[in-house]
């Protein structure tokens, strides 16, 4: 009886920490302004609730997702700042901050969700205009993030 009280209590935690749980990679297109840059990125998002999620992106940072009108999400991101590591060159990047909204075009799947969804990001670095700090010299102050993401989740 002990064995399969322990079994149950199991499945019953484990069905709460998968519930929810998506991975993603997508194409992120910046500095859209002076010629696009095409990069990716990864990450991992978790459902709080039916309306919100909190993630992480590896180029957004820290994110949370809260459902919008029209089937649109409302996207906020956090970035921590990286210190320079020799203090002679230009490696470090300033903290960031994003805002923005996703639409996601299309779902499948009853196991394995799959989705397509494309997601704008405002992205504000009020710290990499700061002098003499050895920051990145790519990044920007003000710049956009434009993203085609493909979603696989449970």
């Amino acid at each position: 009886m002990k064995m399969v009280k322990n079994i149950a209590i199991v499945a019953f935690a484990a069905s709460f920490m998968f519930a929810g749980v998506g991975f993603h990679y997508a194409n992120n297109y910046t500095s859209m302004d002076e010629g696009t840059n095409v990069a990716t990125s990864w990450g991992v998002t978790y459902d709080l609730n039916d309306n919100t999620s909190v993630g992480w992106d590896s180029a957004l940072g820290m994110m949370m997702y809260f459902d919008a009108p029209a089937g649109v999400t409302l996207r906020l991101g956090w970035t921590a700042a990286v210190a320079d590591t020799d203090g002679t060159s230009d490696d470090g990047r300033a903290a960031e901050t994003s805002v923005g909204l996703g639409f996601t075009w299309w779902t499948g799947g009853t196991g394995l969700k799959t989705s397509i969804s494309t997601n704008y990001d405002y992205v504000m670095a009020p710290g990499a205009a700061a002098a003499g700090e050895n920051l990145d010299a790519t990044q920007l102050e003000n710049g956009s993030n434009l993203s085609v993401v493909v979603s696989f989740g449970f």
